[in-house]
């Protein structure tokens, strides 16, 4: 670590003061020395590298796993038999707790919990708790439970999670209670306001990690029922007596469980994206694994008929900086958007580049791009054009990124001098994706490269909005040239299966059994204005 680092976080850390204030009376400040400063953003990261510290292996075992968030550790030990394992995890805690009382740190005894995990058919799956060994670490005794709770989530021994859903219907429930509470206070709340209530703070609280613990089985799924219906009828205003199918149509939720199949599938292909060296890593099958097994196997039953192909890289990261979007001419399609184009092109110095992109889907979805480069003299003079086959695994959003790629890796091998550049696309979420890589989108981490180094080399480049179909030549031309490559066999060398395609994938998916579960709904997570 530099010096000027540490100096800067031994002065952070040196002669700090705190104050106590109650009813806007605030005593004077009195030093302390222990702890960090408080209401930093700096100083959680100070304690997750401090505390790191405790927490290293010179190897890493695969019957031994530690895992870590903040200030909760949860070590894992897999051996036979179980007085074996026992022992093992004691002598790896005390090792943390010998590092830690020479860095300062310890853990809480009060808080620490053991749970042992044993198969359906162990001989010891039935017997008593107290017939389980403790843990006996540092003149301290821990004796087993039949449950732990790690990061929000009640573990228990056999790993149904019936536990975890009964608590899980109940937080629900107190959270549906308290905005009765507020309903009965205001005299009323809308339906709108109700049904967004329930998508941002009732169903979160009640479906808090449900990836680990969803699997559709009878148990679970009847638990969260009543509470689910619970708050749709609170949404809705309608009886006791109310058909179930009819309360949730009404209240324009989707079916239950496949909304928890869709947060699962969602979370499972954010896991397909992570790193190989994650410790979580992507959703693997495991033959000799139960059936009905939560967590990984799950997930990867929902996911395995997406994931084929060669998968979007969103784990390389360059250094590059974002594009920077200039105001549009064409704040909309209403104002004569193909005048305002024209007179915004007026304005513009001879010799600038403008560069058009588009991307297109056909019904069967086949996606392509198409780009198109003029240089502006005393009219538009067209330099090149070109289209890309991208298949069936990628959406419009994707195609757009690309034909900026393409269309920035064509000037890179131009012989013209370098110039004012302003690309024209006509996807807000492409100009702002552009703007601000912060998902690591693979299509535009290779346009942002390219752009950066014809920032080298002397080239100016902004985007800009172009609306779509509104008769404005370039825009259309390349909408043309997506079609057309839309339309081609031969797949593009980046074609690839994206991110964004899996997670529309995942939405088809919900919207599939949404209606075929509620065949009367417009299906949206927008509450209908006329209710």
């Amino acid at each position: 670590m530099p010096t000027y680092l540490t100096r800067w976080i031994m002065a952070f850390n040196t002669d700090c003061q705190l104050s106590f204030g109650f009813d806007q009376q605030t005593e004077k400040p009195q030093p302390y020395h222990c702890g960090l400063p408080q209401g930093s953003p700096v100083s959680p990261i100070l304690f997750l590298i401090f505390s790191n510290a405790m927490l290293e292996k010179s190897h890493y075992p695969a019957d031994a796993v530690d895992t870590s968030y903040i200030d909760d550790v949860c070590m894992v030990q897999t051996s036979r038999p179980i007085d074996r394992a026992n022992t093992l995890l004691e002598d790896r805690t005390e090792q943390y707790l010998l590092r830690g009382l020479r860095l300062g740190f310890t853990f809480s005894v009060a808080k620490t919990e053991l749970l042992y995990c044993l198969p359906i058919t162990s001989k010891n799956k039935n017997i008593s708790l107290s017939s389980h060994p403790p843990l006996r670490i540092m003149h301290t005794t821990i004796l087993p439970q039949h449950h732990i709770k790690y990061l929000g989530v009640h573990i228990d021994e056999s790993l149904t999670f019936l536990h975890h859903t009964a608590i899980a219907a109940t937080r629900g429930s107190q959270v549906l209670g308290s905005f009765k509470f507020l309903w009965h206070r205001s005299h009323g709340m809308p339906a709108q306001v109700a049904y967004h209530l329930a998508l941002t703070a009732i169903f979160p609280a009640m479906f808090w990690a449900s990836p680990v613990w969803w699997t559709a089985s009878p148990s679970t799924t009847n638990t969260l029922k009543t509470t689910y219906n619970a708050v749709a009828r609170w949404i809705t205003g309608l009886p006791l007596n109310t058909r179930i199918t009819n309360l949730i149509t009404l209240a324009h939720l989707p079916p239950m469980e496949a909304y928890l199949d869709y947060l699962s599938l969602r979370f499972a292909i954010r896991l397909y994206f992570l790193p190989a060296c994650h410790s979580t890593g992507p959703p693997r099958q495991h033959p000799h694994t139960r059936q009905d097994l939560p967590g990984l196997y799950y997930l990867y039953n929902l996911s395995k008929h997406l994931i084929m192909g060669k998968l979007e890289d969103r784990i390389t990261h360059l250094p590059v900086n974002g594009v920077h979007p200039v105001t549009s001419p064409n704040p909309d399609k209403i104002t004569t958007p193909q005048h305002l184009h024209q007179q915004w092109l007026l304005t513009l110095p001879e010799k600038t580049i403008i560069i058009c992109t588009d991307g297109s889907q056909l019904d069967n979805g086949k996606t392509g791009c198409g780009w198109v480069i003029f240089c502006k003299n005393l009219e538009l003079i067209q330099l090149s054009e070109g289209h890309c086959h991208l298949g069936e695994r990628v959406v419009v959003f994707d195609a757009e990124l690309h034909a900026v790629q393409e269309a920035t890796s064509s000037l890179l091998t131009t012989i013209s001098p370098d110039a004012d550049v302003y690309i024209c696309i006509d996807n807000r979420a492409a100009i702002d994706t552009l703007s601000f890589n912060k998902s690591n989108h693979e299509y535009t981490r290779r346009a942002l490269n390219n752009i950066a180094n014809l920032h080298l080399l002397g080239w100016k480049i902004r985007t800009v909005l172009c609306p779509s179909h509104c008769d404005i030549p370039g825009n259309d031309r390349a909408d043309t040239l997506a079609k057309q490559g839309a339309s081609r066999n031969t797949p593009c060398q980046y074609a690839t299966t994206t991110k964004t395609w899996l997670l529309s994938q995942a939405w088809s998916q919900l919207v599939r059994r949404w209606k075929a579960k509620l065949p009367l709904l417009a299906l949206s997570f927008k509450f209908p204005d006329h209710l």
